[in-house]
Formats: C-alpha cells, sequence, structure tokens
C-alpha cells in the first residue's frame, strides 16, 4: 500500500500576489465609483493585503466537499499604518491555495 503524498500548497506571499491580480482585474466593475476613487488615491500610501483566519461566513457557504486547509482568506483594503488592522476593506477574496484546484470568490464591498 502506498502512502498518499502530501500537496505542496502555493505559499502565502504568492497566493497574497493572485489575490490581488485578482481584485485588480475586477475592482472596476464591482466597486462603487466613490470607492474606485478612494482607492486609486490612496492605496500605494495606505494599501494592505493580507491573509486572515476564514471568517464564519466562509464556512456558512461552503460546500462540505471543500477542503478548508487548502483555502484561505485575503483581505484587500486600506490601513492607517503598517502596524493598523485593515479598517476600510475593499475585499474579502476566498482561494484555493491547492496548485490543480483553482478556486476563487470575492465579496465585494457594497
Amino acid at each position: 500500500m502506498t502512502k498518499p503524498q502530501s500537496i505542496k500548497l502555493i505559499d502565502e506571499d504568492e497566493i497574497i500576489e493572485i489575490a490581488y491580480d485578482l481584485f485588480l482585474e475586477q475592482a472596476m466593475d464591482n466597486l462603487e465609483p466613490a470607492d474606485q476613487v478612494i482607492f486609486a488615491l490612496q492605496f500605494e500610501e495606505c494599501g494592505a493585503a493580507e491573509i486572515v483566519p476564514l471568517s464564519q461566513h466562509w464556512r456558512d457557504v461552503i460546500q462540505p466537499d471543500f477542503d478548508l486547509d487548502t483555502l484561505s482568506e485575503v483581505i484587500i483594503g486600506l490601513a492607517q499604518s503598517d502596524d493598523d488592522e485593515i479598517a476600510d476593506i475593499f475585499a474579502r477574496i476566498l482561494i484555493s491555495r491547492h496548485p490543480a484546484q483553482s478556486f476563487h470568490h470575492i465579496l465585494w464591498k457594497r
């Protein structure tokens, strides 16, 4: 009997980059015009993206066959400084870290 091989998941830095690219591709179609302006003016100085623990919302909507250990939640928004939490969240992105199972879902600020 062979032992199942563990899959090497996409690392956290790369998953943040992927999530940010997805955010940029879809932001103009999904953010309110005022938020688009705020993002454009402040993101370079105050912008942040980070992985956070999966919120309960995702646990309620994810199908039972999803392996939560292969998913990450990335939030993208604005923080006052590098040490502050992201206060103004533009998007919450649920994304798969499994290299062969591409999946993402974005909840946009409304």
